[in-house]
C-alpha cells in the first residue's frame, strides 16, 4: 500500500530514528596529568554538560534527520529537567523519556592535557528503564531504525533486539561499554558499531577484525579514531580516512556523534558505506567545532 507521493505508509508516518539509551549529567574535570593511585592533582577547569550515550546519539541523529526520538529515564531532579530541556532544544522527541526515582544518571570525566579521558558512571534513573516501557515506546513510534548501546540494563538491550527482529526493523548496536552478549543480539545488529577495543572483544580472531565480526553479525563498522573507520558488509570492505584532530583536543563524545549521524543517514536510505563516510566527516567537524568553542 502506498501514499499519494509513492512512498509506503510506514515511510510517511513512522519515526525515522529511535534511540534507546541513557541520559547522564556529565561533570568534566580538566587536569594537566591524570593522578595515580592515592595521588592528588589540581584541576585546571570543571564544567557540567548534558550527556549520556543515548542522549548524545539522539542529539547527533537529530542534527542529521528530523523526527528523532529518545527512549530512556531521568530522575525527578534538576539534572533530569535540564537534560530533557537540552534534548528538546536539539530537536529530539522526549515524549518517551520517563521520570523515575530521585536521582538522574551522572558521569564523571577526567581529561588530561593530551585529550585522553577516564570516565566513571553512576547509572541512577537509567537503571530503572524497563523492557516493557521500551517495547511500548517502540510500538508507538514504529521507527525505521533503532539505535542502542550497552549502558542500559541487559534486559533492555535484549528487548530492543527482539523487537527489531520481530518487526524487521533495522537494528544498530553500539556495544559500549563492552559486555557479554547472546549470539542472537550480535546476529541482529546491522551494523555493529565498535571501536578497536570493542571489536577485539567481540571478534573471534585478532588477524582480521572486520572479517571476524562478519562471522557474528550482519555488518560492522570499526571506528579507528584519527585513522578513520572500516566498514564491512558481505562482499565489500571500505577504509574511510578522516582529518586527525589537533594534539590535545578532547574527543569524548565523538563516537556517540558518529553513531547518531550514521543512524540518521541509514534512516534516510543511505548505503552503509556512504553513511559511515558522512558520519566520519561529521564527527571530525564536531570535534573541531567543540575545540574552537573551548578556545
Amino acid at each position: 500500500m502506498t501514499g499519494s507521493s509513492g512512498g509506503s505508509v510506514r515511510e510517511m508516518t513512522s519515526t525515522p530514528v529511535a534511540v534507546v539509551g541513557t541520559l547522564n549529567m556529565d561533570t568534566v574535570v580538566t587536569v594537566a596529568v591524570r593522578p595515580g593511585v592515592g595521588e592528588t592533582v589540581l584541576g585546571t577547569s570543571v564544567r557540567e554538560r548534558c550527556g549520556g550515550k543515548g542522549a548524545n546519539q539522539a542529539i547527533a541523529a537529530a542534527a542529521g534527520a528530523s523526527g528523532v526520538a529518545l527512549i530512556g529515564t531521568v530522575g525527578d531532579d534538576d539534572a533530569g529537567a535540564a537534560m530533557l530541556a537540552n534534548a528538546r532544544a536539539a530537536g529530539v522527541d522526549v515524549t518517551h523519556v520517563g521520570v523515575k526515582g530521585d536521582t538522574s544518571g551522572r558521569a564523571f570525566i577526567e581529561v588530561d592535557a593530551s585529550g585522553d579521558s577516564r570516565l566513571a558512571v553512576v547509572p541512577g534513573a537509567n537503571s530503572l528503564l524497563s523492557p516493557d516501557a521500551v517495547r511500548s515506546a517502540l510500538g508507538a513510534l514504529d521507527p525505521r531504525v533503532v539505535l542502542t548501546q550497552l549502558e542500559c540494563p541487559p534486559a533492555v538491550t535484549e528487548s530492543v533486539a527482539t523487537w527489531c527482529t520481530d518487526r524487521c526493523t533495522r537494528f544498530i548496536l553500539n556495544p559500549s561499554p563492552v559486555a557479554p552478549l547472546p549470539e542472537r543480539i550480535l546476529t541482529a545488529a546491522d551494523p555493529l558499531v565498535v571501536n578497536e577495543h570493542e571489536a577485539r572483544a567481540y571478534a573471534d580472531s585478532d588477524t582480521d577484525l572486520a572479517e571476524a565480526l562478519l562471522r557474528r553479525t550482519t555488518s560492522a563498522v570499526i571506528t579507528l579514531g584519527a585513522r578513520g573507520c572500516i566498514v564491512a558488509t558481505p562482499g565489500r570492505r571500505s577504509a574511510i580516512a578522516v582529518t586527525p584532530a589537533a594534539e590535545g583536543v578532547e574527543t569524548t563524545g565523538a563516537g556517540d556523534h558518529f553513531a547518531g549521524i550514521l543512524a540518521a543517514r541509514i534512516a534516510s536510505g543511505a548505503d552503509l558505506h556512504d553513511a559511515a563516510a558522512q558520519a566520519a566527516d561529521s564527527a571530525t567537524a564536531y570535534i573541531a567545532n567543540r575545540h574552537r568553542l573551548a578556545d
